[in-house]
Formats: structure tokens, sequence, C-alpha cells
């Protein structure tokens, strides 16, 4: 084997120090000089070395090249390179490497993984992000106005939930002034206030850049103790809000308000919530938005109180957008064909009841059925038979049914006749106790059917749900949209269904295709 000292014997020690360094040799040959008693081999440095000689110096190959020809060819030949004069030098220094057995430290190439594109665990889906998008450019020309019109299963309190989040951010120049910063959510229901409540926390927690406060005032809770000195979003039931919003608590906090969010928003022109939403919207630097998904009242017809609902909200009604920021034609089928919306298949159930059903057409144009036609219904045994049959075919399915019925009274028929065939069901109604926990158990477990008059129509996700059945008469477009919203969350938005199926109970007005039903309103806000 020839030595490595032998390749170095006939390189010139100038080009020796070069390698190795001037100061460093310096450095090595004082301390042999005064300590060890002899001056420093230069050679034998350069062995100890080799390893960093080979990777740092590029000129080193070259030398040995010129300089060790003879005996560099002779090693370099055991490995096939016959010609060194030509030879890659990286070649030659693998070859080196190989023969004297260098362990040599790869470069650490991938230390950084550089990544081209972010992947965000919490995004909205592109409609959302439109939205959003298209709220907040408004929100710096200075609009203060805002109605959010989403289908149920959409993804409204999602969207509003990030506008906040940005809102907060966009008004950091306010709250550097007043750190006592509030939001306010109003909301119909405690399901409601809850949903919002869960959403925005996760996502403050995830994206503030503040602590803030959470204040809860519905189910008759109260607000925590020096909530109006800090900064706080809070959740409120309208109703217990309208009892209560001239307290001197809420008058301070009125000062420090910034922007108030009202879910249902249809329902915001309602006297008594007019009053208390005013308290709050007369100061001109509030930010109104309102979410819903039937943006007027009751009927079509009704046109003082759909003009009043537009001109509340500026009419500024902001929509399901394309990727070119136009509005969707047709945004039920626009959702659905995208997967975040179920494909409802709808079935009509004849009825022979519909002779002794007595009606009335109220002067703003709303069909008003009488108490005791409800209760007609609610005893015809053919009736029943079609409802009980279409509850077994989807039970046998493993489905999970949503009933909506005539009446307290028809709830209890039916789930009677339902224990008759053994099917497992529960009756929410507005005094339920425990409905939390019912719903829980329609959602996640082993509860199949879940009846209820008209306290699901709002509030209420079980996105597993297969089938709807509507088995009462519907006074109101509003009412009736948002029944068939139960069913309309999809695959892509929050594990819905791909398809889902609607029963309607033929004695029903007839309200028409949904996408018909989602834009009954839109001549008011144009």
């Amino acid at each position: 084997m020839i030595e490595f000292l032998q390749l170095l014997k006939n390189i010139p020690d100038g080009k020796k120090v070069e390698y190795l360094g001037e100061n460093f040799l310096k450095g090595i040959g004082e301390y042999y000089q005064n300590f060890i008693g002899h001056e420093v081999d230069i050679d034998e440095i350069m062995v100890d070395n080799i390893d960093l000689i080979l990777t740092r110096r590029n000129s080193f190959i070259k030398d040995l090249t010129l300089f060790s020809g003879d005996d560099l060819s002779t090693i370099c030949q055991k490995y096939g390179l016959d010609d060194i004069k030509n030879a890659n030098e990286a070649k030659i220094k693998d070859v080196l490497i190989a023969y004297y057995g260098l362990h040599i430290p790869e470069e650490d190439v991938n230390i950084y993984h550089l990544s081209v594109v972010s992947q965000c665990n919490q995004k909205l889906h592109g409609f959302q992000d439109r939205i959003r998008r298209k709220v907040i450019n408004q929100l710096f020309s200075g609009k203060k106005k805002f109605l959010i019109h989403m289908p149920t299963g959409a993804g409204k309190t999602r969207t509003a939930s990030e506008i906040i989040i940005d809102f907060i951010r966009l008004s950091s120049f306010q709250t550097l002034l007043n750190k006592k910063m509030k939001v306010v959510w109003v909301a119909q229901q405690e399901e409601l206030c809850i949903q919002a409540y869960e959403t925005i926390k996760f996502l403050i927690e995830a994206k503030g850049t503040q602590n803030l406060m959470f204040g809860h005032y519905y189910g008759g809770r109260e607000l925590p103790a020096n909530i109006e000195n800090e900064p706080a979003i809070i959740f409120c039931g309208i109703q217990q809000l309208m009892n209560n919003y001239k307290n001197d608590i809420w008058n301070k906090i009125r000062n420090d308000n910034y922007l108030i969010v009202v879910d249902e928003a249809h329902r915001s022109i309602a006297s008594e919530w007019v009053k208390a939403l005013d308290s709050f919207t007369k100061n001109d630097s509030v930010i109104l938005l309102g979410l819903t998904a039937t943006p007027g009242s009751g009927s079509a017809n009704n046109l003082e109180k759909n003009y009043s609902l537009s001109k509340y909200y500026g009419s500024n009604k902001i929509n399901i957008l394309d990727e070119n920021y136009k509005d969707v034609d047709k945004p039920i089928e626009f959702l659905t064909e995208k997967g975040f919306l179920a494909r409802i298949v709808r079935v009509d159930i004849e009825s022979n009841s519909t002779s002794n059903i007595t009606a009335k057409t109220i002067a703003s144009g709303i069909i008003k059925f009488e108490r005791k036609a409800l209760k007609l219904l609610s005893v015809n045994a053919n009736r029943n038979s079609s409802i009980i049959n279409i509850i077994k075919t989807h039970v046998e399915r493993k489905e999970k049914i949503l009933v909506f019925t005539c009446g307290t009274e028809h709830n209890l028929i039916l789930s009677q006749l339902l224990k008759v065939y053994k099917i497992n069901n529960k009756v929410i109604e507005a005094n339920t106790k425990g409905r939390s926990s019912i719903i829980e158990e329609f959602r996640e477990g082993d509860l199949p059917v879940l009846l209820n008059f008209g306290v699901l129509t709002t509030g209420f996700d079980a996105p597993k749900t297969n089938v709807c059945i509507i088995a009462r008469p519907i006074e109101s477009i509003v009412m009736y949209s948002q029944m068939v919203g139960r069913i309309l969350r999809g695959p892509e938005n929050g594990k819905g269904n791909k398809t889902n199926t609607l029963y309607t109970i033929k004695d029903n007005l007839n309200h028409g295709d949904y996408d018909d039903l989602f834009k009954s309103f839109d001549e008011f806000w144009n």
C-alpha cells in the first residue's frame, strides 16, 4: 500500500503551508518548540489532517496529479481510473477516500426542508373566504352595515368568526385608544350562542394576538365580573338582552362596542329586537353584521317588512360569490356540485286529509293554518301511517331521521306508534329537559329518530342526519327553508352526507325548489 506520506514527498513545502495555513502552522510550531522540544514535521501534520485537506482545499487534487503522478496513477488504476490527467477531480478524491479508508462527514444538504406552499390548518373554503374578503374590503371603504346571505350548512358562523378576527386587528387603531373594545354576538337560541362561542374561541386561540374575555348572557347566565373594563366578545340571547339592555352594565358596554353580529338576522326587525339593537347601532361608529339563510320576513308578499329588513342592513346583502367575485346565480346548485351541501332527493307524499284543513290568508300575504286544522292532521290514521312507514324504511337502512310534526300532541302520537314497532325515538320540545344530551345522542349515538314541532328549525346541527320529514303545513318560506336546511350540510363542509332525502306531506304549501326559495327575497335588496 502506498502510504499517504509517499504521495506528499514531491509536493513543494510552500504548497503544504498553503493547504494548512500559516497561522495554524505558526501556532503549532511555537508550542512544539517550547513544550515538546522539536520542530513540527509538516508531512505528519498533513497526514493528521488529510480529511480536512481533501474536503476543503480544492487545489490539493490538482497538485497531487502534477507532483505525485506515478503513485497517484497506481492508486487510481485499482479503481478503474487509468487517465488521471483527464479524470474528474471529484472521482479522484473519492478514490483516495476509499483507498485510505477515510471517514468524511456528509454535507448537511437537507437540514432545512423548504416548502413552496404553506399548509394552513384552519382556513376557510374558497366561497367563504370570498365573502370574508368582500366584507373586509367594504369595511376599508367605510361601509357600516352588512347582511351575509348563506344557506344553512354553508358555514355562516365560521365565516363571521373569521371576519371578527380580521375586524379586531383592523380596528387596532381604535383599540390603542380604547383597550376595552367589545364585540357583541346576538342570537335567538342558546344553542346558536354556544355554537358561535365554540367556533370563535377555537379561532381566537389559534390565530388571535391578544387575550379576550368571553361573556355569556343567555340561558339565565350573568356576565363575568369586571367585563366592562376588559376587551371582550359577548354572546347574548336576544330575549335576555331585550329584557336587560337598559341596565347600567350594558350602558357601559355600549360605550366600548364596535361590532354587533346578529345571527338569524331576518328576525331583527321585530319591534323588540329593533329597540335592543338600536341601543347599540345608534352610535355611527358601530358595525352591524347580520347572518341569515333567508333575508326576508315570512312571505315575499310582505313588502313592508321585507323592505324594512333591507333598509335596516343598508340594502347591502353579501351573497355567495364565484371565483371572479360575481354573485352566483344558483348558489345551492353551485355549493352542492362542489360537495359543500348535500344533494336533496325530494319525495312528495300525497295526503287525503287536505279537505279537512282550513286556512286563511292574513293581510301580509302569509297563509295561517288554524289550530284545529293541525289537530285534525295529528290524529289522521292514514296520514300517520305514511309517516311511520317512511321512518320504518329508513331505520332499517340505519339512517338518522328528523321529523317536524304538527304539534306537541302529534309528537306524542308518533312517538307511541314508533314504540309499537320497537323503534327508538325521542321528542324535543321547547321545555324538554336534557335537550342537549338528546341532541348529542341523535348526533353521535344510537338514537335514529328525533321528533319535534318547530324547536329544531335553527340552532340544531347534526351533519349525519340522512332524512328530514316535514309532516306539518308550513306557513312561511323562511321556516320551510330552515327546516330543509337541517339536511343540507355536505361532505366537504362538516362531514355531512353527499345525498339526503326530504319528505314533504302534500298538505304543505308548495314552496318550490330550494334554489328558488333561497333567492325569494332578492328583489328587496336590489
